[in-house]
């Protein structure tokens, strides 16, 4: 398995080159900071290697029948994670495999997720710096309740990622993202990551 800083070298290959990826006989989470563009990634695999893809947030608003907005309002933050730990297990038991996972941005921060998703699976952290996370907020209407109301956004982010790293870094593989990577590059470099699991 590569390890970290060997998994952070962009390999640009165009998309429509076809990889060889393993039978999959683990799961895949996504990880990373809010709007980093864990969705569009896990979608996008999901689509061009034929497997199933479930977005956290998504399956928590659907088994909630409330927006994780609404959740956090009603529970808090510390509810809200109590239930959505209890949603990623439920995932992780049913899922089949190779399934593609996309945490919310603090899943890995809560308890044992974090563990809990490296020992069913391969973890990989999708990186961006703050500006990049700024235009991808920017461009989004998605409500992200932990960045509502906030006086300076890029300050918070950083502060957040400060908090976050430790876990984030746990990851199996690092995944720096860039704005050119949705042309050609992370898709292939995905393909190589897993292709080496």
């Amino acid at each position: 398995m590569t390890k970290n800083s060997e998994s952070q070298i962009p390999i640009p290959i165009a998309i429509g080159t076809k990889f060889q990826i393993p039978s999959p006989g683990k799961l895949v989470f996504l990880i990373g900071m809010p709007a980093v563009g864990k969705t569009y990634w896990g979608g996008r695999l999901a689509k061009e290697y034929n497997r199933a893809f479930v977005d956290l947030d998504v399956f928590i608003a659907e088994q909630e029948q409330a927006s994780v907005s609404a959740l956090f309002a009603m529970y808090g933050e510390n509810g809200f994670r109590e239930r959505e730990e209890k949603y990623l297990r439920k995932i992780i038991k049913s899922a089949e495999a190779g399934t593609i996972i996309a945490s919310g941005g603090g899943t890995p921060c809560y308890k044992e997720n974090m563990q809990l998703m490296k020992d069913t699976g391969t973890v990989i952290y999708l990186k961006a710096d703050t500006a990049l996370l700024l235009e991808h907020l920017a461009a989004s209407d998605d409500a992200r309740p932990l960045l509502n109301n906030r006086g300076d956004l890029g300050v918070y982010l950083q502060e957040m990622l400060k908090k976050r790293n430790q876990f984030y870094e746990q990851a199996h593989h690092i995944l720096p993202i860039s704005e050119d990577d949705k042309t050609n590059i992370s898709l292939a470099t995905f393909a190589k990551i897993l292709d080496h699991e």
